[in-house]
């Protein structure tokens, strides 16, 4: 059975008297600045990859792949020559796809993937998959996995356990009426061991996922059993060649697609819309308010019932029916107090926003994202602009995060993040992965580690960013957006020339950091990037550059 969970924000996180991120004139030094021998490789979309998820892969690519297991960074230039920057800054190639593929077969670009035991895995966008295993005490091994469904990697896992590698890959396909959908392939390789020495490698079982919709995360546990997955719709277990028949991953629909109720605030009240059972249409409801309870029940069938956030002003409620919808307007104790939630742990109602209120604070937090010293009276605000803030927020498809359980295909958690709470940035460590969630106007930092057993799952906010979604929608040229394992900035990367950093406030502070640098390279477009504690690596089209950004 499917376990619904609930991403709750640690309030002693979150900061309420946060007032912006100033710019700041602190230079952040380019330390070094290596110049290619050759152009970092990069294919661009054909006529036939016009769809929206297929645009998305392409214009997100990042062709700057980070290592966290020794901290190093990769790429593949258009030799198809295989560059590593370590963590001392030294940029060596290390390895050379092969030359002779069949360009036609090339569909994605080239993508990189690490996992522990030293191994990694490159793709290179076609249907060769090159293994390189550099164990201690052994000389580098290269194995070509060839004859695979094109895509880009997502996740690369090595399961101790029974010694195998599993890869994700991400690809686009087509169903049969013509229309495209999203691919989860994942691949997973036997590693047959010859006196304690990897002497070969062969794929042991495929299995395809598929999802209408976008993938924005998917991660493996170490046990190679469970998968994590972010993405906007149910995920269905194609079949294959070792699968006879297809499995659909139910999502509970009585909590999930069809809300028991909405509601919606502002500051002053509350309005609730409730679904009248069809039996139940000629009868009157019973609403009671109390200051922290509130139930509504028609014939003693409860439609809501629980403790409130916040107090509510006793008995005074109004309601109309139209047709099989009720809607109740309730009044606030405590005016101009928002409310996260309207019963607390009641995960059956959906929240709708209120546009008048969500265009009041997108003007009151303007200030947020300007890279002026202050700003004053009517004085414009660098970067930012209201009608682009509304289209960065209009509802779409709500987006899912779920962990499933392969051998059974069976979800057994899920999360529901709303249209609005998208994935800002992902970083991976060396165990888990952090994801950054867009929670109203903050951006909330969560890692997502292993589980221990099918009960359990270990999710944890870490830190926050306060004001760091409206931040985030208001740059328009955004291209990247990174962030260190350490979480004490995040980076908002355009697609040519400038970067944004913005450093994380403690608790209780009131302004944050916010610094620029401009890399005056106008002419050669910013294609990867990668943050680590010290330092942020991009990389351009001739160019790789190392900035500092603390010491």
């Amino acid at each position: 059975m499917t376990e619904i969970i609930e991403l709750r924000p640690d309030k002693s996180l979150m900061n309420s008297a946060f007032e912006k991120y100033q710019f700041s004139s602190e230079v952040i030094p380019i330390i070094s600045e290596n110049k290619l021998k050759s152009h970092v490789y990069r294919l661009e979309s054909n006529h036939n990859q016009e769809s929206w998820l297929e645009a998305r892969l392409f214009a997100f690519h990042n062709h700057l792949f980070n290592n966290v297991y020794d901290m190093s960074c990769w790429f593949i230039d258009e030799t198809s020559a295989v560059w590593r920057l370590d963590k001392e800054g030294s940029l060596d190639q290390v390895y050379k796809l092969h030359t002779d593929t069949d360009l036609s077969k090339i569909i994605y670009n080239p993508s990189i993937g690490f996992t522990s035991n030293n191994i990694l895995v490159i793709s290179d966008g076609g249907e060769n998959l090159h293994m390189l295993i550099t164990s201690t005490g052994e000389s580098k091994k290269y194995f070509l996995m060839n004859s695979i469904e094109p895509g880009i990697i997502m996740n690369v896992q090595y399961v101790e356990k029974s010694s195998k590698i599993v890869v994700i890959m991400c690809t686009i396909a087509v169903d049969d009426n013509q229309k495209k959908y999203t691919q989860l392939i994942l691949l997973s390789y036997n590693l047959e061991y010859v006196e304690d020495k990897i002497g070969n490698i062969y794929c042991i079982d495929k299995q395809i996922l598929k999802v209408q919709g976008t993938v924005d995360y998917a991660y493996l546990e170490k046990n190679g059993n469970y998968l994590h997955s972010i993405c906007q719709d149910n995920i269905n277990f194609e079949k294959n060649d070792t699968q006879e028949t297809e499995t659909e991953v139910k999502l509970p629909n009585s909590q999930i697609k069809i809300p028991n109720y909405h509601w919606s605030q502002d500051e002053e009240s509350l309005t609730i819309w409730v679904k009248i059972p069809k039996q139940y249409n000629n009868k009157q409801p019973k609403i009671n308010v109390k200051p922290l309870e509130l139930s509504v029940t028609i014939d003693n069938e409860i439609l809501i019932q629980g403790e409130c956030q916040y107090r509510l002003e006793e008995n005074m409620a109004t309601w109309r029916q139209k047709e099989d919808i009720l809607q109740i307007d309730l009044s606030k104790y405590e005016s101009g107090l928002m409310w996260s939630e309207l019963i607390k742990n009641d995960t059956g109602g959906e929240y709708l926003p209120n546009e008048t209120l969500s265009a009041e604070i997108h003007e009151k937090l303007a200030h947020l994202c300007t890279d002026q010293q202050d700003v004053r009276g009517d004085q414009p605000c660098v970067g930012f602009n209201v009608e682009q803030l509304e289209e960065c927020d209009l509802e779409g498809k709500d987006n899912f995060l779920q962990r499933i359980n392969l051998l059974t295909q069976a979800t057994t958690h899920l999360a529901r993040l709303g249209s609005n709470n998208h994935v800002l940035f992902t970083c991976k460590r060396k165990h888990g992965q952090m994801v950054c969630l867009r929670c109203d106007h903050d951006a909330c930092v969560w890692i997502i580690g292993n589980a221990d057993d099918n009960t359990q799952w270990n999710l944890k906010h870490v830190h926050s960013f306060p004001g760091f979604g409206y931040v985030e929608a208001s740059k328009t040229n955004k291209k990247f957006c990174v962030s260190p394992i350490d979480g004490s900035y995040i980076a908002i990367i355009e697609h040519a020339r400038h970067v944004f950093l913005y450093e994380k406030p403690d608790i209780g502070e009131k302004i944050a950091k916010q610094r620029i640098v401009d890399l005056d390279c106008q002419a050669s477009p910013i294609m990867g990037v990668v943050a680590t504690n010290k330092y942020l690596i991009v990389l351009s089209k001739d160019k790789l550059y190392r900035l500092q950004i603390c010491t």
